[in-house]
């Protein structure tokens, strides 16, 4: 799954960008995987963020490990968060998926960016422009969709 998304993210939504902001769908599916994963499986988050990561460097012009790095991290930090909003009736709220998905998704553009920029400010500056704000909207769409469409098949399977 991560292999055709990575395709069509590189290759079909090229063409189709808002703003120059294309969606990072290898980004959103991991979320989903890591938002949806046990509680107590630091293994799978791991897992996750290594097939994620090792994807998101392939397709990128950076070597590969800085995404499995950072990816790993923001995993387990997104478990640790999650851990403390559970809630009694519902363990995967959609209220708190987009606070989340948000929060990550500008850590890993801040984080690569500096990494990819080595540390200029200018260019990390640019990081946040109309781009990345458009990215993230577009991107959060397809979040949002993969959520309830998860969401709706792991009801069913119950």
């Amino acid at each position: 799954m991560f292999c055709f998304f990575a395709l069509l993210q590189n290759s079909f939504f090229t063409y189709f960008n808002l703003f120059g902001g294309v969606p990072n769908l290898i980004f959103a599916l991991f979320f989903l995987l890591i938002f949806f994963a046990n509680q107590n499986s630091a293994i799978q988050v791991v897992l996750w963020a290594v097939v994620a990561g090792f994807f998101l460097d392939i397709f990128s012009y950076s070597f590969i490990a800085p995404s499995i790095i950072l990816l790993v991290v923001l995993g387990l930090i997104i478990k640790k968060i999650q851990s403390t909003l559970k809630t009694r009736d519902d363990n995967y709220p959609a209220v708190y998926y987009v606070p989340l998905f948000v929060f990550s998704f500008l850590a890993y553009a801040l984080i690569i960016s500096i990494y990819l920029n080595y540390i200029e400010v200018r260019k990390i500056a640019f990081v946040f422009s109309f781009n990345i704000i458009f990215s993230l909207i577009y991107s959060l769409i397809f979040a949002e969709l993969f959520f309830y469409i998860y969401k709706r098949w792991l009801k069913s399977i119950r």
